[in-house]
């Protein structure tokens, strides 16, 4: 099952340096909404969303409805709230990343956006090479630039950053290993692997011995 760490509107964010500006990151997912709320110290009388130069979305007083343009457009794959410029953004695409900035009021641009859509983590395995004494443990699957790694025995994390894991041979052959693939938006474990399943011969050893 896919895990969300928050599976609404804005799903993770960050803040980064573009271009001297500070920039809002959001990570979405694939197919889903992104929330975008601007700093707004004022009622607004207008607001234009640009995608880098482009118009996204638009509203002055006297409008009964916005204006979407570009990757707005068609309009019902976004929804401009004028009252307090929250822009909601739909059906993010695959690999898809908006830079987007809000001008309220004819004033220039004072919030700045990236949206990253990113995809749920798959599954993962795990692959063992195993001689007598040690085994590798290697985790796979479909990763992405923001995926990271990580490893659990017996449901504690024990390593980061790495798919391999070297297991040695020990007298606790009830260990369960289990590998971590997590991005912004998820996180999914392979199934568990016993250390008794990677050393079958020691343990009917000791099954013989009591």
């Amino acid at each position: 099952m896919k895990t969300c760490f928050i599976c609404v509107n804005i799903l993770y964010d960050m803040f980064a340096t573009h271009a001297g500006r500070e920039v809002k990151v959001l990570f979405g997912i694939v197919r889903q909404e992104v929330t975008l709320k601007p700093t707004v110290n004022q009622p607004i009388s207008s607001i234009t969303w640009k995608s880098d130069l482009n118009k996204a979305a638009e509203w002055e007083t006297g409008q009964s409805e916005p204006d979407y343009y570009t990757i707005c457009n068609p309009g019902s794959r976004c929804q401009l709230d004028h009252t307090t410029g929250v822009l909601k953004i739909r059906h993010l695409e695959q690999n898809e990343k908006l830079d987007l900035s809000a001008e309220i009021n004819g004033m220039a641009a004072q919030s700045f956006f990236t949206v990253i859509a990113l995809e749920l983590e798959s599954k993962p395995s795990i692959r063992p090479n195993c001689s007598n004494t040690q085994c590798t443990l290697v985790c796979e699957g479909e990763n992405t630039t923001y995926t990271k790694y990580s490893w659990k025995e017996n449901n504690k994390t024990i390593a980061e950053d790495t798919t391999t894991l070297h297991v040695q041979k020990s007298d606790k052959l009830d260990k369960i290993y289990t590998c971590v693939f997590s991005n912004p938006v998820s996180t999914e474990e392979s199934e568990p692997v016993k250390q008794s399943d990677l050393f079958p011969g020691e343990s009917l050893r000791n099954i013989l011995i009591f």
